[in-house]
């Protein structure tokens, strides 16, 4: 049974299936920031207090926390 979580819930090392973003202006600003659902990810780092570090392939992108609060995910795996 799987489980889904917010995206600032998730532990670092966990690799992600992005499943739902919440609302219309949070899909909005990940999408420019190149995440949409259906996407795996890898948690690479949480800044303490600040924004939580992503990787798809070789690149990294920074997210803040209000908005990974609106993006739900599954955890598909560790790396």
């Amino acid at each position: 049974m799987t489980t889904s979580m917010t995206l600032d819930q998730a532990k670092v090392g966990d690799i992600l299936l992005i499943i739902r973003i919440v609302n219309p202006e949070t899909a909005t600003i990940a999408m420019r920031l190149g995440v949409s659902e259906g996407e795996t990810l890898h948690l690479a780092s949480k800044v303490p207090g600040g924004p939580v570090v992503i990787r798809r392939g070789a690149v990294e992108i920074a997210l803040g926390r209000e908005l990974c609060r609106g993006i739900e995910v599954e955890k598909t795996g560790r790396a």
